[in-house]
Order: C-alpha cells, then sequence, then structure tokens
C-alpha cells in the first residue's frame, strides 16, 4: 500500500449569482460546502467584481482565505494585500467630469467604499431593478439546464466525489 499525499486545493468561487443569490442570500448549503473544503485543509477564495467594500462581514464568515476583487484589481491573501491596482486620481476626475458632463449615473468602488453622482440616484434604483430581474430571468428561464450543486442531492453529491482529491 502506498502512502498517498493528499494535495490541497485552491477554490476560487464567484460571489454574485454563484456564492450569493440576487437578493443576496447565501445558501446553506454553500456555507457547509466552503467548512468541508477548509476542513480538509483546502484554500477558498472569492473571485468577484466587487471590492473590498461590498464583501460584507457576512461572506468573510463563512470561511474566506481571500479574495481576489475590483475585477482583479485587488488580491487579498488572509488579510494581506498582495496587490492592489487602482485608478489615479486624473483619471478618476476625468471618468467622473466624463459622465457629469453626460448626465449619467455612475458609482465608484473603492475600498473604502462606494460613491456616486447625484445622476445615480435618480437613475440607479430602477437601473439596478432591471439588472438583477435580467439575470434572474436568465437563470431560471433562460437557463433550466443549470443546476444548483448540492451536497444534499444525490447528483451533486455524486458529482463532488468526482472531484480529484474532492472536497467531501
Amino acid at each position: 500500500e502506498r502512502n498517498q499525499v493528499k494535495m490541497s486545493k485552491i477554490l476560487f468561487i464567484d460571489v454574485d449569482g454563484t456564492l450569493v443569490d440576487y437578493d443576496n442570500n447565501i445558501p446553506q448549503s454553500a456555507v457547509e460546502a466552503i467548512k468541508i473544503a477548509r476542513n480538509n485543509g483546502h484554500k477558498v477564495y472569492i473571485c468577484t467584481g466587487r471590492s473590498k467594500s461590498e464583501v460584507y462581514q457576512e461572506l468573510w464568515d463563512i470561511g474566506l482565505d481571500g479574495m481576489i476583487g475590483g475585477n482583479g484589481a485587488y488580491v487579498e491573501d488572509h488579510g494581506e494585500v498582495v496587490m492592489h491596482q487602482g485608478l489615479t486620481v486624473e483619471e478618476v476626475k476625468h471618468i467622473v467630469d466624463w459622465c457629469n458632463e453626460r448626465h449619467l449615473g455612475f458609482y465608484l468602488e473603492a475600498n473604502s467604499g462606494m460613491y456616486c453622482n447625484d445622476y445615480m440616484l435618480e437613475q440607479g434604483p430602477e437601473t439596478m431593478k432591471k439588472y438583477a430581474e435580467a439575470k434572474k430571468r436568465f437563470f431560471i428561464d433562460l437557463a433550466p439546464e443549470l443546476q444548483i450543486l448540492n451536497a444534499d442531492d444525490p447528483i451533486g453529491a455524486a458529482w463532488l466525489s468526482e472531484l480529484p482529491n474532492g472536497i467531501a
């Protein structure tokens, strides 16, 4: 009998529409799967378009090792910033002026928070509502063949057990 070395894996999980639904709920099955993965020596990172300020404590509490955020502009590992590439003040000013001149709502994401203009306060709620409804419609109506992976489901459990050095 050979000694098998169990190799740990690094799992990168998307947030919006994957780990968190469009009502901002985290399924208990996802929390449990992440805990199982970490208990088996695997690392779990979120990989998201969100900035650090949008990663609420509830997400960190499920047991994350770090994040790749801001669409790749920010990387954190166990609380240590590995990489952070932001815009210069001049670039931000140019973007803000360009949007304001065209009466376009925007918000800027930073690790310190999210910042918006007055047009966003007017235009944003309806725009975000339409975006969320379109995403839900895609997953419910247009992509019914996609299934939520659930370790309690026989199909999900079988799929998870087939992963090399599976998480369970």
